[in-house]
C-alpha cells in the first residue's frame, strides 16, 4: 500500500509487465481527474467500464465481468468511491469463473482461491475502506448479496489523499461517517482479534479530531485534514477486513436501498443509537465472546478516546458528521426490521438486537446537542 499525496502517478510501476488493463470507474468526473492522467501514462492497451452507480447493481457487475471476459485483461483497476472498487473486485475475481456472477455471490465457496488477474485500488474518496477488503456489496433491487472471498483483495492499493480534493463536502461527510462507523464496530465486533480491535482503537484515535475540526471548519479542504482521514480510514478498512461490521452496516442497506440515504450517513444514523444500545449489555443478552463487562469497557474506552480527541462524546461528533451531510431533520422510516437484522453483520453485533429495539431507540429519540430528530412516519 502507498500512502501519500502523489501516490496515483505509481500506478504505472505497480502495473509493472500487464498489456491489457481494464480500469472500473465511476462517473464524468473521472475523465477531469489527476486519476485519469495517471492512467493516460499507462504503457499498456487500456479499455474502461465506466459509470458504475453507487450501490451497484448485479446487471452491472454483469456486464463488466463480460467484458473483461471478452477482453482478457491481465490487470483490473477500481478507481472511484466503494462501488466502483467493488465492481472492480467483482470483475477481477470472477471474470475467471464460467457462471453467472449471481450464482457467485450466492455460493462464494466454488470461487478459486487464486486468480491470474492482478488487481488495484485506487479510491477518490476516503471512508469506504472497500480498498483494504476482501469484501463486495452488490444489489438487485433492495436486496444486498456480497461477494465475500480472499481473492477479491487488491495486490496494490494507491491512496493519494489529493483525489478527493474536488469532493463536496456533504459526500465527503458521508464518506468519513463510514469511516469512523467501521472503526467503532470493529472494535466491539463479536469477530474482533486483539490485532484488528488494536487497529480499530487506532483508526478512532486519527479520525476522532480530524472530523472534529472538519465538522467545526465545514470542510476538508485542508490536505493535512484529507491525508490524516485517509490513514484513519485505511487502518479501519483494513480492520474490518478481519471483524467485518455489525448491526449498524446491517441496519443502514435499508434506509440506502429504499430510501437513497448515502451509505455512510445511513449507517451513522444507527450507530448513533447503538452506542448507548450496546454499553446496555447485560450477561443474558451480549454475544460477545469477553462478557458485558469487557463489551461496557471497549465503549468506555472508545467514549474516552473520543473525548481525549475533540472534547465530545461519540454521539455529538456522529450528530455533526450527519448535520454537515444534510440530515439535520431525517425522519427514521417506520419499517419491519427483522430481515435486516437476519444476517451475518447483525449477528456480528455484541448485543443482541431486535426489531423492538430498533423502534424503540429511534422512534421520536432528539439528539443531544441540536435538533436532528429522528421519528417514525
Amino acid at each position: 500500500m502507498r500512502l501519500s499525496p502523489g501516490a496515483v502517478w505509481h500506478l504505472p510501476e505497480v502495473l509493472g509487465p500487464a498489456r491489457r488493463v481494464l480500469v472500473v470507474h465511476g462517473h464524468r468526473s473521472f475523465r477531469a481527474g489527476t486519476a485519469a492522467a495517471a492512467v493516460d501514462r499507462i504503457d499498456a492497451d487500456v479499455r474502461y467500464y465506466g459509470g458504475v452507480h453507487p450501490n451497484p447493481a448485479l446487471t452491472q457487475v454483469r456486464e463488466a465481468v463480460t467484458l473483461a471476459r471478452e477482453y482478457a485483461p491481465d490487470a483490473v483497476v477500481g478507481i472511484g468511491g466503494g462501488s466502483a472498487m467493488d465492481v472492480a473486485k467483482c470483475v477481477a475475481v470472477l471474470a475467471g469463473c464460467a457462471g453467472d456472477p449471481g450464482d457467485y455471490l450466492l455460493e462464494p465457496g466454488s470461487i478459486p482461491d487464486r486468480r491470474t488477474t492482478t488487481l488495484v485500488q485506487v479510491p477518490t474518496i476516503a471512508g469506504s475502506g472497500s480498498e483494504l477488503t476482501s469484501f463486495a456489496t452488490v444489489y438487485v433491487g433492495n436486496h444486498k448479496l456480497s461477494l465475500d472471498h480472499p481473492s477479491a483483495r487488491a495486490d496494490h492499493v494507491l491512496i493519494d489523499p489529493d483525489l478527493a480534493a474536488t469532493v463536496p463536502a456533504p459526500t465527503a461527510a458521508a464518506s468519513a461517517l463510514d469511516a469512523f462507523a467501521q472503526a467503532v464496530e470493529s472494535s466491539w465486533a463479536v469477530a474482533a482479534t486483539p490485532e484488528s480491535r488494536a487497529l480499530a482503537l487506532r483508526a478512532v484515535g486519527m479520525l476522532a479530531p480530524v472530523l472534529d475540526a472538519a465538522t467545526r471548519r465545514g470542510t476538508f479542504a485542508d490536505p493535512g485534514l484529507r491525508t490524516e482521514l485517509s490513514h484513519g480510514a485505511a487502518l479501519a478498512g483494513a480492520a474490518i477486513n478481519t471483524s467485518r461490521t455489525t448491526a449498524a452496516h446491517a441496519l443502514s442497506y435499508a434506509l440506502t436501498a429504499r430510501h437513497g440515504i448515502a451509505h455512510g450517513a445511513a449507517v451513522g444514523l444507527h450507530l448513533r443509537w447503538l452506542i448507548g444500545h450496546n454499553a446496555g449489555a447485560t450477561d443474558e443478552d451480549t454475544r460477545h465472546p469477553d462478557g458485558a463487562d469487557a463489551l461496557r469497557g471497549i465503549i468506555a474506552d472508545l467514549q474516552q478516546i473520543c473525548l481525549d480527541g475533540t472534547g465530545a462524546p461519540l454521539e455529538e461528533l456522529i450528530d455533526r458528521l450527519l448535520g454537515m451531510h444534510g440530515l439535520s431533520d431525517f425522519r427514521m422510516p417506520r419499517r419491519d426490521w427483522r430481515d435486516d437484522l437476519s444476517g451475518s453483520r447483525a449477528t456480528n453485533n455484541p448485543r443482541l438486537v431486535s426489531s423492538e429495539d430498533v423502534l424503540a431507540h429511534t422512534s421520536g429519540a432528539m439528539r443531544r446537542n441540536g435538533p436532528i430528530v429522528i421519528a417514525h412516519r
